[in-house]
């Protein structure tokens, strides 16, 4: 008997060894960040570790014995919610006031402040969202810090953790140009970058003191000494990136900055609630799943557009799961409402052939991982950018949101459900999307330790870092290279004007001579 408990209790004590305590910062007052950093916690819970999750919904976290939830949800109090907000910004100075609100909001948060102080976490784990200042997390604890990009690659990123090389070929992250682009659309992209390195180098000093105001009295209760900004903002042990080529334009990335596309997305889907399973069961023409998302209810349409949705899906002959958040007298029968609705699930369902949308980023990707064409109809924020993404890959169509939108909707579906190319190249890009060598949830959970393990991942980071802007450019080499041919150019014409000296010698020479 103890020769079979032995080997068990030895196996126990390397899974508790190897075990880390991680701080997850997610505090951004979005469900949509939210469930983003949900995934970053399940992938990490998943491999045994410890996690402290700061969050501004405790409400809607996992349930996990080895789960520290600190609630901010003060930050939304302070702030609002950010999706709201961002529908009301007009500059990118705006958003800056926001990110920088909602980070002061987070840190005033007593149980953060004691958790940031009085404990000690193997590894700080933060989502980027326009704020350098949240470098200091990491800098007072003295760990490894890895950033969470929920978006795709940027200049910015590059800069933070290599040299920036896609300006030239990739648009920036407000446009969305093909490629490869054309001179106009490049020289747009540069001047948009050139404004955002002046826009950066002028908030720079800004940073530094608000980084130091934050961080510096949290690093004297600690007994540490806080490291400069430039120091700490540099330091990032690994970067997590919310892209993959399948969707996103590939990119020359170094070794620390992984893809992990789709992360959200509960490997093992859930099953149908059995009311809904049985109705797609029975949907043999095919079902539409439509949803706007957690902010836009689709209940505020315009009462125009309602109507004529309502009386044009109940004219087809497919069924239409739809999350309504009112009742509906007379509902024609092949249109069933929810205010809530498991849309993984639904979109996992063989008989889901259509999703009308918004266009979210996180719906967006869901359609593509489960190959269900789009009608997208988006709002503001990255949606309209995902949306014309999406049709130029050939997986949707795109259609304005508006009172009048009703024929332009049934035309959209009639196209998607009788031309079978937008189902086609659906499934092409969610095969590509899905076949990896190793799923994200264990991309995330072998950095992560990585990190830890090595002590900030020196090995994989950009040779880059150690070098100045001029350096990357090459701009000393050109002047010694230019020191060194005007040297040689110097020695030459002294050169010459020795040699036009004798030879003007011995002319006069041989003219004396000969008269």
């Amino acid at each position: 008997m103890k020769s079979c408990i032995l080997p068990w209790m030895f196996l126990s004590v390397i899974c508790s060894a190897s075990a880390y305590h991680i701080l997850c910062l997610h505090h951004i007052p979005s469900m949509s960040h939210h469930n983003l950093g949900k995934g970053i916690v399940r992938a990490l819970l998943k491999a045994g570790h410890e996690i402290t999750w700061v969050t501004p919904y405790p409400n809607k976290t996992l349930e996990n014995s080895n789960l520290t939830v600190i609630d901010v949800s003060d930050v939304i109090e302070a702030t609002g919610p950010l999706d709201v907000k961002l529908s009301r910004v007009t500059s990118m100075s705006m958003i800056k006031d926001i990110t920088r609100n909602i980070s002061q909001a987070a840190l005033h948060v007593k149980e953060l402040r004691e958790a940031l102080v009085k404990n000690q976490y193997d590894a700080v784990v933060s989502e980027w969202f326009m704020s350098d200042v949240e470098a200091g997390y990491a800098a007072i604890q003295q760990v490894p810090w890895i950033l969470i990009s929920t978006i795709v690659m940027h200049p910015h990123l590059e800069y933070l953790v290599d040299t920036v090389r896609s300006v030239p070929t990739n648009p920036m992250i407000m446009f969305d140009f093909p490629i490869p682009m054309g001179l106009k659309h490049r020289l747009m992209n540069s001047v948009v970058y050139l404004f955002t390195i002046l826009d950066n180098w002028w908030d720079s000093s800004f940073n530094a003191a608000l980084y130091k105001s934050s961080f510096e009295p949290l690093a004297k209760a600690r007994g540490v000494t806080l490291p400069p900004y430039s120091e700490a903002l540099f330091n990032i042990s690994i970067l997590f990136v919310n892209s993959h080529p399948s969707f996103s334009p590939p990119q020359s990335l170094p070794p620390n900055v992984i893809e992990i596309g789709g992360y959200h997305i509960d490997e093992d889907t859930p099953a149908l609630p059995k009311d809904l399973q049985t109705i797609l069961d029975g949907s043999s023409q095919g079902a539409i799943f439509f949803s706007m998302g957690s902010l836009l209810k689709s209940s505020s349409l315009p009462e125009e557009a309602k109507q004529g949705l309502i009386k044009m899906l109940g004219e087809l002959p497919y069924t239409v799961i739809w999350k309504y958040e009112e009742e509906i007298k007379n509902l024609p029968k092949n249109i069933h409402i929810r205010k809530w609705m498991p849309q993984t699930s639904i979109l996992a369902h063989p008989n889901t052939k259509v999703f009308i949308s918004h266009a979210g980023l996180l719906s967006t990707l869901e359609a593509l991982h489960y190959g269900v064409p789009m009608l997208a109809i988006p709002v503001n924020g990255d949606q309209p950018r995902n949306a014309n993404s999406a049709v130029r890959n050939g997986r949707a169509i795109k259609v304005e949101l508006g009172p009048d939108m009703v024929p332009e909707v049934k035309a959209g579906l009639m196209e998607l459900f009788k031309n079978a190319s937008y189902y086609t190249r659906m499934q092409h890009l969610s095969k590509l999307f899905r076949i990896r060598p190793v799923s994200p949830s264990k991309l995330i959970s072998h950095y992560v330790e990585l990190a830890i393990e090595t002590k900030g991942a020196y090995h994989i980071r950009s040779p880059a870092l150690g070098y100045q802007w001029y350096q990357l450019l090459m701009l000393d080499q050109l002047l010694v290279l230019f020191i060194v041919l005007y040297i040689l150019y110097s020695i030459l014409k002294l050169l010459f004007e020795f040699a036009k000296y004798f030879y003007n010698a011995f002319k006069r020479n041989v003219k004396q001579k000969t008269n």
